[in-house]
């Protein structure tokens, strides 16, 4: 198969037409959670839903474009388009093995992405940032600082609690959107088939 052939299958309409949708999903998320300053990150709903039906790469590109799209407004989330970029390919994957259908999978799915997150975003907030972005995460972990832990160590503990809640939650709502969509229009995206009910 042609590469060009690999894009085609991968952005087809359907997946063109869903980013824009699934982007704005993590806009929203991203600014109820900076608003209401939670200490968990639900901007990566987006991501994870198409990751879920169209694959790794094009939940990569979703993740990137949010993340250079937040970025307008809020500079400071620019180097996190890496870890935006690992969750997309994460979910991806776990979709294309069947890892995103029950309610057991979903939490593991949950956990798995909550663990790449955690490896990738824990450098970037210590060596960016010195360990605080502003968000209600960052609070905590100067809490932990305050008690004389190490940076690493404080964003790490922090980041371990709260993105596990808040990937696990983003799986779930993720979930509850293809749940929403009809089986007909499901069967145009790559995987999705794994959500339609068999009879």
């Amino acid at each position: 198969m042609s590469m060009k052939e690999k894009m085609g299958k991968d952005f087809s309409l359907m997946v063109i037409l869903l980013i824009p949708i699934a982007i704005a999903i993590n806009i929203v998320g991203g600014q109820m959670t900076s608003i209401l300053k939670l200490p968990l990150d639900l901007d990566m709903i987006g991501v994870i839903l198409v990751g879920a039906l169209a694959g790794p790469l094009p939940a990569a590109v979703t993740g990137v474009l949010t993340n250079l799209i937040n970025g307008i407004f809020s500079p400071d989330l620019i180097p996190y388009a890496i870890c935006a970029f690992a969750i997309g390919i994460a979910a991806g994957l776990l979709s294309k093995y069947n890892m995103m259908n029950k309610i057991w999978k979903l939490v593991v799915s949950g956990l798995v992405i909550a663990v790449v997150a955690t490896i990738i975003a824990t450098p970037i907030t210590v060596f960016f940032f010195g360990g605080a972005t502003g968000g209600g995460a960052s609070m905590l972990a100067a809490g932990l600082m305050a008690t004389g832990k190490k940076i690493m160590q404080s964003v790490l503990s922090v980041y371990i609690v709260t993105e596990t809640i808040g990937k696990v939650l983003s799986v779930f709502v993720a979930y509850v959107i293809i749940k929403a969509i009809p089986a007909r229009s499901l069967t145009k995206f790559r995987f999705g088939n794994n959500f339609v009910e068999k009879k």
